[in-house]
């Protein structure tokens, strides 16, 4: 009797064996790393489109106006930018002394572009009014920030003095 020589055929299943361990690992991995990428290249694109639109946002205080007779102050506003903005915070700091006279968060103030339009806020004042001596011979910062991370500020004084 002949030996017959097997081990062609078993290098052939060893070889299979492998093949079918790493491909679906193979596959696996290279699925993943082509979702890595993917969610860069959309964390990339936003941040430039983000930096785009913040780009094309722009705010001109048209009038600051403190009323003399209580705490309310009205800002008008006009968006000159050309997309939609949203305010969401507004602050009031009095230069002299660094007091924070308002500090809203949540203004949630849509502007359209090329539209005006007014916010109107309580200031925390320590007398009933503005045209107390102790604010109305001060000089103020209003700044406002947009939802998209843009400053705008400018400076005031009650009654135009």
């Amino acid at each position: 009797m002949r030996r017959k020589s097997r081990r062609a055929v078993s290098q052939i299943i060893g070889t299979l064996f492998m093949l079918a361990i790493v491909v679906p690992v193979g596959t696996v991995i290279v699925t993943r790393g082509l979702n890595q990428i993917a969610e860069v290249n959309n964390h990339l694109a936003s941040g430039v489109i983000l930096e785009n639109e913040r780009g094309q946002e722009s705010m001109v205080f048209e009038h600051v106006r403190f009323d003399p007779n209580s705490k309310q102050v009205s800002i008008s506003l006009r968006n000159v930018g050309t997309i939609d903005s949203s305010i969401i915070k507004l602050t009031i700091v009095k230069m002299e002394t660094q007091e924070l006279i308002v500090n809203d968060q949540n203004v949630a103030k849509n502007a359209q572009p090329k539209v005006g339009f007014t916010i109107s806020e309580t200031a925390n004042l320590s007398t009933t009014k503005w045209d107390d001596p102790l604010y109305k011979n001060s000089e103020y910062k209003i700044a406002i920030t947009t939802e998209k991370g843009s400053f705008f500020e400018i400076s005031a004084r009650p009654f135009n003095t």
